[in-house]
């Protein structure tokens, strides 16, 4: 998750900070971190279906924190599978299968410790869990949004389009997104560190003197990150070195053949995929109410761009975005509240076999995808709060 080690090679320009020096800010909430963290607690109820809302009360007791200090949370939620990210998903999920198994082993064997060490690593969050907090946000009149595919890009987009004045958050993949202005390591009394990219310049660690943003973007692809994995022996610091001599991936991965480096055939495209990802990912513009792509896209970079994030329809975004439909399966919560309730796996089975027909057809007519008409409020928070409400940006910084 992030690029790893990056963090702590910028610890020259974190600056700390308390929520306090927000007041009357508006920032986005990287929730699924927030939740990950509450789950340490609950870990085994949640591993095995059993009631539990610590993870919940984690979460509120932060956002609470923030609106005593005068700070606007918008909790922003993971939403679809991104294709880019499919085969660190499939390693994640494939972590979290062995560590279940190891948990009810050692749970068997009467080692409660190491159960619990392995329940913490083998819990998921789930759409179904993220549901649970959005429940309780509605109730609370406060914003959140569900993006279509990743928070990270949907949290880069709300800042750089000036929605949002800062971000809170434990990945450092916002970084090489382009956020401006980020809140790590935020504890439960408020206090943090900040990153601003403006300060990227005066870093110690790493001199960044003489970089660009793209040559910023490229030397965290080519270190490692989730979209791409690094070529062998080429870590963070090998990367940064190697973009600020030859300027461009393209130049340092000819001078690797050069000198007999193995760059399996399939690398450079995908390099160019991961670059496209990071720039152009489709987010939700909460104030169109449509998925847009993360910055301007240039004609010139063709027509197959579902690794962006595939295409859906607008009615099918807002209830996404709203939290009414589950991002993965596209069915509503209800629904799947209902079956599971009433045990009718045949039933949910039948059901995903429709769905899966129905997304086969996006492609020939994506406007009849789905029977539910469009919602009539605005979508990503809840129904009390207006649209203006959630542009509002009282002390944006400019950059």
């Amino acid at each position: 998750m992030g690029i790893q080690g990056f963090l702590p090679l910028l610890k020259s320009i974190m600056v700390p900070i308390h929520i306090k020096d927000l007041k009357g800010c508006s920032v986005a909430v990287d929730t699924y971190s927030w939740l990950h963290k509450g789950a340490l607690s609950c870990s085994t109820e949640l591993c095995k279906g059993m009631p539990t809302t610590r993870h919940i009360e984690y979460c509120m007791h932060r956002v609470n924190l923030l609106r005593h200090f005068g700070v606007k949370p918008i909790l922003v939620f993971d939403g679809g599978l991104l294709p880019m990210k499919s085969e660190q998903e499939n390693k994640r999920a494939r972590a979290r299968k062995d560590n279940l198994a190891r948990a009810v082993e050692h749970e068997s064997d009467g080692n409660s410790a190491a159960a619990y060490e392995c329940y913490q690593k083998a819990v998921d969050i789930s759409p179904q869990i993220a549901c649970e907090l959005i429940q309780v946000l509605k109730q609370e009149n406060l914003q959140y949004i569900v993006a279509p595919y990743e928070a990270d890009a949907q949290m880069t987009f709300l800042a750089i389009s000036g929605q949002v004045d800062a971000v809170i958050t434990e990945d450092s993949d916002l970084i090489p997104f382009g956020c401006p202005r980020i809140i790590f390591k935020m504890d439960k009394f408020g206090q943090g560190v900040q990153f601003q990219d403006s300060m990227l310049q005066k870093n110690k660690e790493l001199s960044f003197e003489g970089f660009n943003r793209q040559m910023l973007l490229e030397m965290c692809i080519l270190s490692g990150c989730d979209y791409l994995q690094s070529l062998s022996g080429m870590g963070l610091k090998r990367a940064h070195a190697s973009i600020k001599k030859f300027r461009s991936y393209d130049k340092v991965l000819k001078h690797l053949r050069y000198s007999g480096v193995s760059v399996p055939p399939f690398y450079e495209e995908s390099f160019k995929k991961a670059i496209l990802t990071f720039q152009y990912q489709r987010v939700y513009d909460p104030i169109n109410e449509n998925i847009v792509h993360l910055s301007n896209i240039s004609d010139d970079i063709g027509d197959e761009l579902d690794f962006l994030g595939p295409t859906m329809p607008k009615d099918i975004a807002q209830r996404i975005a709203k939290g009414d439909l589950d991002p993965i399966t596209k069915m509503p919560f209800e629904v799947l509240l209902l079956l599971k309730q009433k045990g009718n796996s045949e039933l949910l089975g039948c059901h995903l076999l429709l769905l899966m027909k129905q997304r086969t057809l996006l492609h020939i007519d994506s406007e009849n995808w789905g029977s539910v008409p469009p919602p009539n409020i605005h979508i990503g928070y809840s129904s009390a709060t207006n649209n203006s409400e959630f542009t509002e940006s009282p002390c944006h910084e400019k950059p």
